[in-house]
């Protein structure tokens, strides 16, 4: 059995599933999920159950058994590889793929995992279980209606919101955005650009200036969005996980996905979860 701990927002819990999925479908087990941390956590929701994943739902003793428990014994273990459960496995270095990570068929994955090379291999799989579960909404509807009948849509995602309160992961600035869809500009004709954001009121007011603009409001939840991005041909990403899955999940065979450098200012590496087909400017 593998259990992986989710946690974080949808970007994060897509990467958490991903290697999650690829470890159980290696060593033939099931997969169950650790939701637990939604239980308090107040800044994302779970957003996994909106998919059509391939996973159950961890208890709190099947958690206990592979991982140990909250007590204060339980959690010294844990930062103590010499003591710590033989199945507890967490994540040694964040960005960087561990082609040692699956041994033994009883596992516990507590990490981030932002890494395509942990699940790169079931990409077809995946691309089945990471699509909305529901219909769509009637916006949404006439969104993905309007960037399918589009010859060559780019979506565009911007980041800011949360991103403002926390030091050391860079907001990109409206000159990133710009000298991207410049470059797109370059290479192909008619394009429209679609932006996706949890701060449109800044994007209507620095990024109007970009030909054949639509800024996407009013759909239901961060699945919607996802899934309208990976829709588009071409695709302009934030420093964001969120982002990154909607340009991972795209199918178009000729796409062109533009990516910033110094994905994390304040953790070395990080520039290795951007695949290596993918263009990177500063």
């Amino acid at each position: 059995m593998i259990i992986v701990k989710i946690k974080g927002g949808l970007g994060n819990q897509l990467f958490q599933y991903a290697v999650g999925r690829s470890t159980s479908l290696s060593l033939r087990v099931p997969l169950l999920l650790d939701i637990s941390m939604y239980n308090t956590y107040t800044l994302h929701e779970y957003r996994l159950g909106n998919l059509k994943i391939e996973a159950g739902i961890a208890t709190n003793s099947e958690v206990a058994k592979f991982r140990g428990g909250e007590s204060l014994p339980s959690r010294i273990f844990r930062k103590n590889k010499f003591f710590r459960k033989s199945s507890f496995r967490p994540e040694r270095h964040n960005f960087y793929y561990d082609p040692n990570l699956v041994s033994g068929d009883n596992i516990y994955l507590d990490g981030y995992w932002q890494n395509e090379l942990y699940f790169s291999d079931i990409r077809q799989t995946l691309l089945q279980e990471i699509a909305p579960k529901c219909e769509l909404t009637p916006t949404a509807q006439l969104y993905a209606k309007k960037i399918k009948n589009s010859r060559n849509s780019v979506s565009i995602h911007v980041r800011r919101g949360d991103y403002l309160e926390v030091s050391g992961i860079g907001v990109l600035d409206k000159d990133y955005f710009y000298k991207a869809a410049n470059i797109l500009c370059d290479q192909y004709d008619n394009l429209t650009f679609y932006v996706f954001s949890n701060d449109i009121p800044w994007c209507k007011k620095y990024l109007n200036s970009i030909p054949n603009v639509t800024f996407i409001e009013n759909t239901e939840n961060e699945v919607q969005d996802l899934f309208l991005m990976s829709l588009c041909n071409h695709n302009i990403i934030a420093n964001s996980t969120f982002s990154w899955w909607g340009a991972w999940l795209n199918q178009f065979r000729n796409k062109c996905v533009i990516a910033p450098k110094g994905w994390r200012l304040d953790i070395d590496g990080s520039d290795k979860i951007i695949p290596k087909d993918w263009i990177i400017i500063k």
